[in-house]
Parts: C-alpha cells; structure tokens; sequence
C-alpha cells in the first residue's frame, strides 16, 4: 500500500494554510402543499447557541486540527486507499489543505489539492445551485412545473405529469424512478428523460424520499432549455468561473479523450486499460476498486453524461472550499454576491422528510433527517448538519458543513466505496468534534469496528448464498437459446450473446455497462460486470424464464429489473 504519506509538496499546511442500499422512505401528508415545504416544517439541529468551546477564530481552529495530518497517516492502512486530499473550511478562512498518497497504484506521482476526483452525486448540488442562478435571473421558480420549461415531458400519470415541479426533481420527492444503469449506455439526455412516460412512479407524487437520479438528470434539460446552453456551459458560466473554480470541469469529456472514458457507470473505457498517462488534463486521479478474486484493480473513469446534472461534476478539495465558503458565506466569496441569500437558504431549507439514515453515520445524531435541494440534511452534535456524498465507482466524495459552527470539510478519495463508513465521513467527525469542542471519541476505532461488522455479515450473507447454490444442475436449454434482444420498459435494450463458451450481455457500444454470465443453478446465472468495484456491484445474478413453448421468454436482472425477450 503506497498511500500514508506527509501532505503532498505544495499541499497548505494546517499553520499556514455498495452505494448501500435504498433510502427508507418515510410518508408525507397528501395535501402538503410544495410551496410550504421550503419553510422548516420542523427543525434539524436547530441553530444551538454558539458555545464557550467552539473554537473562537480560525487561529484556534486550526490549532485544534493541527494533528490531522498525522491522524490520516496513522488511518491510512486500515482504510486500505491509495490516496485521498482533504479541505477543511472554518470562518471563511480555509485552515487546512493536504493531499495523501498516491494518485494511481504502482505509480509514483502524488495526491496533492488540486488533483482531480469525479465527485458523483456531490453534482447534485451544482445542479441545484445551477436552477438556483436561473431563480436569481427571474427566469423559473422553484415551483414552477416541469412541463412549463419542457412541454415535451411526460410521465405515465398524466396528473403528476401537469403537477410536478422543479422543486419535486430537487428533493427526490417525485416518486419517478431511482436508478436504470444501462440507459447510461445506451441513451443521450433526451431520450432518458422522454423514457419515464413508459414505467409506474414507484411512490407517489410528495408522499416521500425517493432518491432519483432520473429527477436530476430532468433538471439539466431544464436548464438547457431555459438558457440555450448546454448544463455544463451554464455551471461554468454561473458557477465555476465567478467562484474562481478553474481546475473544475462538467464532464469527465472535459478531461479525457473519449477513449478512455467508460460510456456508462459500471462500465469499461472502449481503449481498454487507463492510466493518468492517458489524460488531457494534467494532475488527476485514478479510481481504483477491487477484482473477483479480490485483488486491486485501476478502473476507467465513468461518463454520467445522459443524467449529467445527476453526477458528472470533476472538482478538486482547493476548489471544493470555494464551493463551502460561499455557501456557508450565504451566496457570498470574497466579498462578491455569487448566489441571492434567499437561494441558498431554500438549497438548505427540507423539503421532504426521510428517517436518519446509514448514509449519514457516523455523523448524524440518529434524529430527524430530510433533503432539501441538492443537499442531506440533519444534525450533528445538536448542529444543523447539511451533506452531499458522492459514489462514481472508485471515487467516493463528501462535502459537508455545520452552518452555525461556520465550518465546513471536503474529502475525496480514489477508493473502494462499499460501505457508508468510509474514511471521507469519519475525517468529517473528526474534524466538527474537535471544532465544536466535543467530548474526546476514537472515531477511528468506533468506525472501524462497525466497518467489520458489516464486513463479517456481508461475508456471513455471501456463505449463505454459496450454501443454497444447487449442485449438479444445468441450464434447462443449450446456452445459444438464450442469446438475443430482451427489452426493458424503461431502461432501453439488452444484448445476450455467447462467446467462448460462456453467456454475456451489454447495453451499448464499446465500454458500456456489460458482463460474463456463469451458470449457477438451473436458469440462474451469476452476472459479472466488466466495470466498478467488486465489492459492491461487482456481481448479481440474472433468473431466466421459459415460456409455455418452452423458450426463454424473459430475464430478471435483480436491482436493473425486468426485460422481456424481443428477438
């Protein structure tokens, strides 16, 4: 492991200087009407008086992190990263940058602040933001529909289609569906969107949290239909060029040739192996996760570009702070007026409640939580506590601020993301706990002690699977019967062909999401994705189904749902 090293060269000194599962839902009242919703309906660790042992200015600050450099020296091993980089933000001043191991295993060249991360659904809000620079403008309202700025638009519901507003999308309280990985390969922005008039909300219009990177990926086309301009112009224009966010970028495209870039989350680059050798830009990480048989692998970065608002955003942690400082500064850096304070009050305002949930351990104080727009929020130590994280395969990220406390802290990493309780949160808890002057934890060994937990159940969960598996079955028809086409009602079409003996789908073109299929048991077969973390979506399992004539008339690819044979 090459990765617990001293910040960096040029990194400032603190003295000068498995996605894991859905989202629990938690009903709303039919009637709530969307525009009350941007009041605080009830409140998330709500503004506590500043106490006698928060720090009292940044000096103090950052004589209070002045060890955080060694803390994530001695962490690193446990973590098990290549490398990571680190911002944290306190009274508008940035106390700490650093950068820590390395940006690509078997290489030599380091992490510093301004090495670049995909930072996924941390996107989310840059998207908000970027609605929230056309509700400055005058040009839409929070709670305008949907259809207003995209007649074209429609949902299988004709009344949720006429009602859903943009407020809706942004809060993940729309109830259209949450993920569909293989339109990702196979579609651009406007054909996804036009896509959800075919499949059923899964949860009522404003009866709760559904997380939808579709809704997200809706909001983009928003903005390019308002403004003319492509959703990544329009973030540059508003966002990363008044903010000074220069090393920052709209789509991995911005960075890469598009040979080296996989078309499709959980896919692989069409040239095949990647190394930061490759890329246009220079200082950028590679994500790494880990293979079948559980060795280190290098992956590809991911194009989310057919959902782009949804997760396409490159940053680094010296530009990420700019980004905490002026929300935490209420639209406000340098002295420049960026985005209204009203705006970004309703970014951090909730919107639809959802119950405190894994993806915010360790941080949150296990009460109320809620989304609000582009932002999680909840409480941390009595403090209102607002968060985004973010999961492109290999490259977990975090930003998080407590806005009473003025602080803010930023990680990104190029590691296995399997877990919620992976480092970015707990340097997170570390660094508000000794801000807010909170009582001595050893987060480290709290953290890693349920990391095993959950790793000794995953393991516990994977055996038991193994022990069902029928032995001496076979496959109830010869493997080229269940090669051709198989449709998705929403996710677009599927591929089945046989090569060297053995079973593989895909989605598209080359590089996109695809896979081997070895047989299990009878017409169970186990998928193996090229791409992404082998431990986390590094396998599932695809059940076929024959019909009365006896062919394959369908197969079910468990969290990518149901495709019916089409040819």
């Amino acid at each position: 492991m090459a990765g617990a090293a001293r910040p960096a060269a040029g990194a400032v000194c603190a003295q000068g200087r498995p996605r894991v599962g859905v989202r629990t839902l938690l009903a709303l009242a039919a009637a709530l009407n969307p525009a009350s919703m941007s009041a605080a309906v009830w409140s998330i660790g709500a503004a506590p008086p500043v106490a006698a042992q928060v720090a009292g200015n940044a000096a103090e600050a950052r004589a209070r992190i002045a060890d955080l450099a060694d803390y994530i020296e001695r962490s690193m091993p446990d973590w098990d990263l290549p490398g990571l980089a680190v911002g944290v933000v306190y009274r508008d001043e940035v106390i700490f940058l650093g950068g820590f191991g390395v940006k690509e295993m078997g290489r030599d060249d380091p992490i510093d602040v301004e090495t670049l991360f995909q930072i996924g659904s941390v996107s989310k809000s840059f998207a908000a933001g970027a609605v929230g620079a056309l509700v400055d403008d005058g040009l839409v309202d929070w709670d305008d529909p949907v259809v207003e700025h995209l007649p074209w638009f429609r949902v299988k519901d004709p009344w949720i289609t006429r009602s859903m507003t943009i407020r809706d999308i942004l809060s993940h309280r729309s109830g259209m569906p949450g993920d569909a990985y293989p339109v990702l390969a196979v579609m651009d922005a406007r054909e996804a969107a036009e896509r959800l008039r075919l499949p059923d909300n899964q949860a009522p219009l404003r009866q709760g949290y559904r997380y939808s990177n579709q809704g997200y990926g809706v909001a983009g086309l928003v903005v390019e239909a308002v403004t003319g301009m492509t959703w990544g112009e329009w973030v540059h224009e508003r966002i990363f060029t008044p903010l000074g966010m220069h090393r920052s970028a709209a789509s991995p495209y911005e960075v890469w040739d598009g040979r080296f870039v996989a078309t499709a989350f959980l896919g692989t680059a069409p040239a095949g192996t990647v190394s930061i050798a490759d890329a246009q830009a220079l200082n950028i990480a590679m994500p790494h996760g880990f293979a079948r048989d559980g060795s280190r692998r290098v992956l590809s970065w991911q194009s989310y570009d057919s959902m782009q608002a949804a997760g396409s955003v490159v940053s680094s942690v010296a530009d990420l702070v700019k980004w905490i400082r002026m929300h935490l500064g209420g639209g406000r850096l340098d002295g420049e007026v960026v985005m209204r304070e009203a705006t970004v009050s309703e970014m951090h305002a909730p919107q639809v409640h959802m119950e405190g949930s894994a993806a915010a351990a360790p941080l949150a104080d296990g009460g109320r939580a809620a989304y609000g727009l582009g932002w999680s929020l909840n409480s941390f130590e009595g403090h209102r506590y607002i968060s985004h994280s973010g999961g492109i395969f290999g490259f977990p990220a975090y930003v998080g601020m407590l806005p009473e406390a003025e602080a803010g802290v930023t990680v990104l990493a190029n590691g296995s993301m399997w877990t919620p309780y992976h480092p970015h949160r707990e340097i997170a808890a570390w660094v508000f706990a000794r801000l807010l002057g909170a009582p001595e934890r050893d987060w480290h060994g709290e953290i890693m002690a349920r990391t095993r937990e959950i790793e000794a159940q995953v393991e516990a969960a994977l055996a038991a699977q193994d022990a069902a598996r029928i032995a001496g079955t076979a496959p109830s028809l010869p493997l080229e019967r269940y090669t051709g086409s198989y449709e998705h009602v929403y996710g677009g079409r599927a591929h089945v062909e046989l090569m060297e003996g053995g079973l593989r789908v895909h989605f598209g073109q080359a590089g996109s999401f695809s896979g081997d299929m070895e047989h299990w048991h009878h017409d169970v077969f186990r998928l193996h994705y090229d791409g992404g973390d082998g431990q986390a979506y590094g396998s599932s399992f695809v059940t076929f189904t024959l019909g009365p004539q006896g062919s394959v008339s369908r197969m079910d690819m468990g969290f990518m749902g149901r495709y019916r044979r089409s040819g």
